[in-house]
């Protein structure tokens, strides 16, 4: 309802830029309608006086004045005008708003979904930590970013593949290998130590009983740490993906980087920089000339060693990713991977790949504050509290709503009390009550007969045109809005933030208006339906955050 309606006033928009400007037209600034921020001048904002008026060398209040002219009358304007130097403000029609319920009703679960990139693919990779111990609570904003945008991308049409690239090969599998294997000596007797690096939690011990139940004694003789890190990876990996399910999220793939050094990606990645004249041997190391494309300083391919750096086979699995012909690709890390980061940008460019195609969202730190003391995040130390615990704390839906409330890119400090409190200044509860409040009057008006049917059928809309009506009808018709701006910016707490400003406009409502009144059947009809429209909206969008819209608390 939100774009057709858009649509149809930019059109108007054009109309009347084509009469005004003339042969001007195609040098004008683009102009069309956006929410107001201050909806007590409007309801839609337009800058066109602005925009035309730098092509006609005119005043843009006086041009905005005729404008507005343009727009007066229109069937889905209710009010046009002026303001200040030259903006336009519109307030929508009754019919406009009320059209926006019935599609809410009709629409169900459909409501605020789109097919606009329908055809597109989109590649969303996330997590993507190293199987060298259980995820911890570190990972699971980067996890709930990834898997949120996954589903907005999702909801305007994208088909998506949800990927884990897993690194196992490397140092930090060496260390877990060796790990490993010093544990699995220490049960046969042996005095072994732990590598001065090595990891230290419980899991180890674990993994290294297992190992013996596995193979017995067969692998005491072999100094070998390799057969250690890949029964060490496989029991780690479920783990993990056994972790990420009770968080509701799940992978389509996976991707391995030592897959990516067995078929020769890696080195073949190294052949074309090299034969683009990108790469010097120095020192005995490869060397990208980084400057060249801007960076500060050149940067190591390959250590005089022999051995990728990191950034190598990263490179290699982005040209993959390429390869496979999606038209989005969105990578999830941590903010401390900025400079791994413009590293494969500046090797993808000098390889001539379109940087357009390709996302970046850098998680900022997140601390976890429980009873005012912070929790530890180490994996190597084995000190921290994992996803697992989290979740089985403080549940799904809980931890999912408080790390997608917040933007990626700020820091953020996790508040565990309030998450544990069952009350209105918990806002996961506070939504979740309001959508079990809309469900109580919807069954307390099955008690009394009135119609719930999906539509406004033999509805007098007398009783929607208030004050407090109008403006729960007008968070409805921003909802498609909002979850179009979510995904095209991937910023997941755009929805949120919505949903709060629906719940406490609701909140507003009922406090204020009896929705069912005896003595008004014809008002609880109607007052009802829009009680069901803004189930379906807060419904629909809990949906996208994968957060539970209980109809009884």
């Amino acid at each position: 309802m939100y774009f057709d309606v858009v649509d149809e006033l930019n059109q108007v928009l054009q109309e009347a830029a084509r009469d005004i400007l003339g042969d001007a037209f195609d040098q004008a600034e683009p102009a069309g309608f956006s929410p107001a921020r201050d909806l007590s001048h409007g309801d839609l904002t337009t800058t066109a006086a602005f925009n035309w008026a730098k092509s006609l060398k005119r005043n843009p209040r006086e041009l905005a004045g005729e404008i507005v002219m343009r727009l007066s009358g229109h069937p889905s304007i209710e009010k046009a005008s002026a303001a200040g130097p030259g903006f336009i403000n519109v307030s929508l029609s009754s019919q406009v708003l009320l059209n926006t319920l019935g599609a809410a009703l009709k629409q169900d679960s459909a409501y605020g979904r789109s097919a606009k990139y329908a055809g597109k693919k989109a590649m969303v990779e996330f997590v993507s930590a190293n199987p060298t111990g259980p995820l911890h609570v570190g990972h699971v904003r980067g996890a709930i970013v990834g898997d949120t945008a996954a589903s907005l991308l999702e909801a305007v049409g994208y088909e998506v593949t949800r990927e884990y690239y897993y690194n196992d090969a490397g140092v930090q599998m060496e260390m877990l290998g060796r790990s490993v294997r010093a544990r699995y000596w220490q049960l046969f007797g042996l005095d072994e130590a732990l590598p001065e690096n090595g990891y230290k939690g419980d899991y180890i011990r674990y993994i290294a009983a297992a190992v013996k139940t596995a193979k017995g004694d067969s692998l005491l003789e072999s100094g070998e740490w390799r057969p250690f890190t890949e029964f060490a990876a496989d029991v780690l990996m479920s783990v993990i993906m056994d972790d990420l399910r009770k968080l509701r999220v799940r992978f389509d793939t996976t991707f391995s980087e030592r897959s990516l050094h067995e078929n020769g990606s890696v080195r073949q990645t190294i052949d074309e920089l090299t034969a683009q004249g990108a790469t010097y041997e120095q020192d005995g190391a490869l060397w990208l000339k980084s400057t060249d494309q801007g960076d500060d300083k050149d940067r190591v391919l390959v250590k005089s060693d022999g051995e990728p750096t990191y950034v190598t086979p990263d490179i290699a699995y982005h040209r993959e990713k390429y390869a496979r012909g999606f038209d989005l690709l969105v990578n999830v890390m941590g903010h401390d991977h900025h400079s791994q980061v413009e590293r494969v940008k500046i090797a993808l460019t000098i390889l001539g790949y379109r940087l357009n195609a390709l996302n970046y969202l850098l998680n900022q730190m997140v601390s976890i504050e429980r009873g005012g003391e912070k929790i530890k995040l180490s994996t190597r130390e084995g000190q921290f509290m994992t996803l697992a615990d989290m979740v089985d704390e403080l549940g799904a839906d809980v931890t999912r709503y408080f790390f997608a409330q917040r933007s990626y890119n700020s820091q953020m400090i996790f508040d565990w009390d309030l998450a544990k409190r069952q009350s209105m200044d918990n806002p996961v509860y506070y939504l979740q009550y309001v959508h079990a409040r809309t469900c109580s009057i919807e069954q307390k008006a099955e008690e009394r007969g009135i119609d719930r049917a999906p539509n406004l059928d033999g509805i007098d809309p007398a009783p929607l045109r208030g004050e407090r009506e109008r403006e729960l009808l007008l968070k409805l018709f921003f909802y498609p809005n909002v979850v179009m701006d979510a995904a095209e910016r991937l910023e997941a707490h755009l929805v949120p933030a919505y949903l709060e400003d629906l719940a406490k406009t609701f909140h507003g409502y009922y406090q204020a208006q009896r929705v069912l009144d005896q003595d008004d059947p014809e008002g609880s009809r109607a007052r009802m339906k829009l009680v069901l429209g803004v189930q379906r909206v807060m419904r629909n969008g809990l949906s996208l955050l994968k957060v539970d819209a209980p109809e009884r608390m």
